[in-house]
């Protein structure tokens, strides 16, 4: 609107784009919005904890937005270029007192979810060599998984986020485990090695007895993003007067959907302590500021001088 207002009618359209369930917070994927947008989604048998599947629940979304004044149900042509502005969600720039961060590319992304199913007994009466303990058998692979990542180097990225016993109760041995496996890299080989390292883990584990199952939740290439958007961004934010670096992206993005099909650009500004995902999340007034007027130079470059 600022544009608009400034310099009129621009030669190619500006779209403001609000995208659906990046993080699979609802369903067990991720990214949906985007995949759907690019037409690359694969949404079949995708329910919610609730059983709601996700085509029903996408359905009634668009019945109630279709209720609402001059919502039009067609989906647009892909953008010439699209460009995201976002926090960083990490320390390098507030550590660097760097303004603006300027992604090259995006880390390839993996998450997994393991099951282990053995067998649940009484604490006290089950000798060590006639338990089938879901649990100790998930320590002992995820103890040989942090091992492996630690020898990949401080770029690979591993993390047990979610993890889950069952009965749970205190003189019960686990009859069931789950644990979440999530491993990022900029490079795809890297992923595909250590994807092949869990699963050889996992094959070989020490109790046979122990079933095991393993589901993808979400399975992202790396992305590199446009060098033509990157330098253009550098020239702006230099023009403006705000220091910049170039770095990775070690979030995923929509950014990393659309820059698999459009030249694709993303803004970053810094996070105070490189704090995210917490209630503490925080980003300066003065580098919002920041990051909006490169946005908006950039915008300005792309749409009306192009």
């Amino acid at each position: 609107m600022k544009l608009k207002q400034r310099y009129g009618q621009p030669q190619l359209s500006l779209r403001a784009i609000s995208f659906s369930e990046e993080e699979g917070s609802r369903f067990p994927t991720t990214f949906s919005g985007s995949r759907y947008y690019v037409q690359k989604a694969r949404l079949n048998n995708l329910v919610d904890a609730n059983g709601i599947d996700f085509n029903e629940a996408r359905q009634n979304a668009v019945q109630s937005l279709l209720a609402l004044p001059q919502v039009n149900h067609q989906q647009p042509a892909l953008p010439a270029t699209f460009t995201e502005l976002h926090i960083e969600q990490g320390p390098i720039l507030e550590a660097t007192h760097r303004q603006i961060g300027l992604v090259n590319r995006i880390v390839g992304q993996r998450r997994l979810l393991f099951t282990l199913i053995g067998q649940a007994n009484h604490a006290g009466t089950t000798p060590p060599k006639f338990r089938h303990d879901a649990f100790q058998a998930a320590l002992e692979l995820i103890n040989q998984f942090n091992q492996f990542a630690t020898k990949l180097g401080p770029d690979f990225r591993f993390t047990i986020g979610h993890f889950v016993t069952f009965p749970n109760v205190a003189n019960v041995i686990p009859e069931e485990v789950q644990f979440s496996v999530d491993f990022r890299h900029p490079n795809e080989e890297r992923l595909k090695y250590f994807d092949r390292l869990l699963h050889k883990a996992a094959a070989q584990r020490t109790d046979s007895e122990i079933k095991l199952k393993i589901d993808y939740s979400s399975k992202t290439k790396p992305v590199k993003l446009a060098s033509n958007l990157l330098r253009l961004n550098q020239t702006v934010a230099h023009h403006l007067n705000y220091s910049t670096m170039i770095l990775d992206s070690g979030a995923g993005h929509d950014s990393q959907i659309m820059g698999s099909s459009v030249p694709t650009a993303m803004i970053f500004v810094p996070s105070k302590a490189g704090i995210s995902h917490t209630f503490t999340e925080c980003t300066d007034q003065a580098d919002l500021e920041a990051g909006f007027h490169v946005l908006t130079e950039s915008l300005y470059q792309q749409a009306y001088l192009n």
